[in-house]
């Protein structure tokens, strides 16, 4: 699963990597380029494909780039693209989990609990990288990742094979056709715009903590509450599924996100950033599994979650990569109004998608 630990990674690539703010985030932007790269590709394909043999290949290439990262960081070119074949590598991995859960019965519980371990897991690692990040260093983190990519690869033989899962959508669809229809479109685009939203404050927000000022180890444990804040946002789908509809779950979230980045507009307190960071955390962890039960719903067999998590990675590089062209000199300010402005569109985006969903299906 993507590991949430851009702040972290940021924080260690300019306190010990010798990268500025703004080149950081091109490192993280960079990397959710090359995922974004292969998941367009494999969205007018997915139907053919044996993913889960694609997804062992990619995580195997990812350990060795992963290792071989930790002995070449250097804020230049060439580490930028080496982080770039990162992700396209890790794309693969990535949508063989989600069309996996398309299959199950109650898929919408099944992105819930995927969203759940990815909270604890982005937590933990928010965490230790935030508080031990002088003992870890650069090359520690990116070996701590080729870890948890090894570990990815041998769990790889418990994800359902495919071509011998039995379909649950007989519909004779085409790739293209369900892409190219209007409600696909306005989803997928609605999902880049969250993500975008998301990673655009999510990548410079350790940042904001240390800037207040605040300790290493006061920016890690609340860095840590709002990861884990996220699970009771993911269980709200666990707990009462689609009973009430899409539009609500999804309002809400995005209503404590706005709420969120609104607190942090006008106050920076050690009060305020833990607020903020919790209302951040609980929205996100929200939202995405609706957004991803969305896209199920459109097409079970993935071209269509293939191409939202497309887009999304792109809006997860774009964040951070719009957010590093209006930093400038420390202005965190630009980043929560970009975030917001992104967050707006994402959220009429998505709306005018399940509007069209249920009058298509009256």
């Amino acid at each position: 699963m993507p590991i949430l630990i851009a702040p972290a990674l940021v924080g260690v690539l300019v306190d010990h990597g010798q990268f500025s703010e703004s080149y950081a985030g091109w490192v993280i932007a960079s990397g959710s380029f090359g995922v974004a790269a292969l998941l367009m590709f494999i969205s007018v394909r997915i139907h053919k494909l044996n993913l889960k043999k694609l997804a062992g290949l990619s995580l195997g290439v990812v350990v060795i780039i992963d290792i071989y990262s930790s002995f070449s960081v250097n804020p230049d070119l060439y580490f930028l693209v080496t982080r770039f074949l990162a992700g396209i590598a890790m794309g693969a991995a990535n949508i063989v989990v989600y069309t996996s859960f398309a299959t199950m019965p109650n898929y919408e519980r099944g992105y819930g609990l995927f969203v759940l371990m990815q909270f604890v897991v982005s937590g933990l690692g928010l965490y230790f990288l935030i508080i031990y990040s002088q003992n870890i260093g650069v090359q520690g983190t990116y070996l701590s990742l080729a870890t948890l990519d090894l570990i990815a690869l041998f769990l790889i033989r418990y994800l359902p094979d495919r071509s011998v899962t039995k379909e649950v959508d007989d519909s004779s669809h085409t790739e293209m056709k369900v892409l190219l229809s209007l409600v696909t479109l306005f989803a997928v685009v609605g999902f880049g715009l969250f993500e975008a939203s998301g990673f655009a404050q999510f990548t410079y927000i350790e940042r904001v903590g240390m800037a207040i000022p605040l300790s290493e180890l006061t920016v890690g444990n609340i860095m840590l509450v709002s990861s884990l804040i996220g699970i009771p946002g993911s269980l709200v789908i666990i707990l009462i599924g689609t009973r009430f509809g899409l539009i609500p779950p999804l309002l809400f979230g995005m209503l404590c996100s706005l709420v969120g980045l609104g607190i942090l507009l006008t106050t920076k307190t050690y009060t305020s950033y833990f607020i903020s960071a919790c209302l951040l955390g609980f929205g996100w962890a929200l939202c995405l599994p609706y957004i991803q039960t969305l896209l199920a719903k459109l097409d079970k067999k993935g071209s269509a979650l293939a191409a939202g998590n497309s887009f999304a990675t792109i809006g997860a590089a774009l964040g951070p990569a719009f957010a590093a062209m209006v930093v400038g000199n420390s202005n965190y300010d630009r980043v929560f109004a970009l975030s917001i402005t992104l967050l707006l569109f994402a959220g009429a985006s998505l709306l005018i998608s399940i509007i069209r969903m249920q009058i298509n299906a009256k």
